[in-house]
């Protein structure tokens, strides 16, 4: 049995795929199994995919599917998947060398649930950006006395995952939806024990035009709410609800109050979602105003949240123009 499952999807990423793919293969530690699973891609990723399970056969598994988006093909390399820990890996990103390496000497000394890890932010072929957990490094830790990680990257791909979290608690992805990833995270984080955060960024991820988040689409933007809706049900069904309702509190705060709704002033000032989310927050959330972890926003954040209380929505599009235009 294989340490490590890399479950990489692959959709129209024929440019990008050789690139992940092979710093997957030039890893120092050689005890993975990789597994690409071709989404019914169009174009001539599963080519590359054959191609690559055929030369590699002892390290590497081609599996095709009909399209069903990223959950549905992280799901199928769940089902297969052997290792004893997961990694979910975007077909457009690349791993440094050293990374299993790195994860394999920390389950040595502390086996972890949740293994964290930086990842570095790439766009126009320059590093813009470092993303880490605002946790401690290189400690065990509990999860439940870590709030903030309900806080930090709500990305599969910024952790290695027991595999167990998955198969024992029957945790899986949401298909052909947005906002997949923050359903299955903070999900985890309610079944997971222990911790530990690696203080390198082993992770290369390629922010690119083509990504949901740069989706100009503003009505998909409404699927945040259904992600809250399935959180806050699951949370309840399974007795997690009260004992996190800060946590959760907070976290909409950032994604639905915040980040949502300046996404969709960015492009449609008028859009109903922006009173919807405002809404949504008050049925669900009606004491986030006085939620205990409001000072860990930034000033930057701290602005824009009192601008939007205040339905300072012009003023917000402004402010996020201002920064387009600066490149920031």
């Amino acid at each position: 049995m294989p340490r490590f499952s890399l479950i990489v999807p692959v959709y129209r990423v024929e440019a990008y795929l050789p690139k992940c793919i092979d710093s997957v293969l030039a890893q120092t530690c050689q005890d993975y199994e990789l597994l690409l699973i071709d989404d019914g891609s169009p174009d001539g990723c599963g080519k590359i995919c054959d191609d690559y399970a055929a030369k590699y056969q002892d390290k590497l598994r081609a599996i095709h599917q009909p399209n069903g988006g990223a959950g549905a093909a992280r799901n199928h390399g769940i089902q297969l998947a052997r290792g004893e820990y997961l990694l979910f890996v975007d077909s457009d990103d690349s791993l440094s060398p050293d990374f299993l390496a790195a994860l394999s000497a920390v389950i040595q000394k502390a086996p972890a649930d949740l293994i964290l890890f930086g990842a570095e932010v790439e766009r126009d072929g320059r590093k813009v950006d470092e993303l880490h957990e605002n946790v401690p490094v290189e400690t065990l830790l509990s999860v439940k006395d870590e709030p903030t990680l309900y806080f930090g990257v709500m990305a599969p791909w910024n952790r290695a995952y027991r595999r167990t979290l998955f198969t024992e608690h029957d945790i899986d992805f949401a298909t052909k939806v947005w906002y997949e990833d923050i359903r299955v995270v903070t999900k985890l984080l309610a079944v997971a024990q222990t911790a530990y955060r690696l203080p390198g960024a082993y992770y290369h991820y390629l922010q690119r035009e083509g990504s949901a988040m740069n989706n100009k689409n503003v009505e998909r933007n409404a699927e945040i709410l259904q992600a809250y809706d399935d959180i806050l049900a699951w949370y309840e069904a399974h007795g997690y609800l009260e004992s996190c309702r800060e946590e959760l509190t907070f976290q909409a705060v950032q994604h639905i109050l915040l980040a949502a709704t300046v996404r969709v002033l960015q492009i449609d000032r008028k859009s109903h979602l922006i009173e919807d989310f405002r809404a949504y927050m008050e049925q669900h959330f009606p004491y986030f105003r006085e939620n205990k972890y409001l000072p860990l926003l930034d000033k930057n954040k701290q602005l824009i949240y009192r601008l939007l209380l205040n339905k300072h929505y012009r003023t917000v599009q402004m402010i996020f123009r201002v920064k387009r235009l600066l490149g920031r």
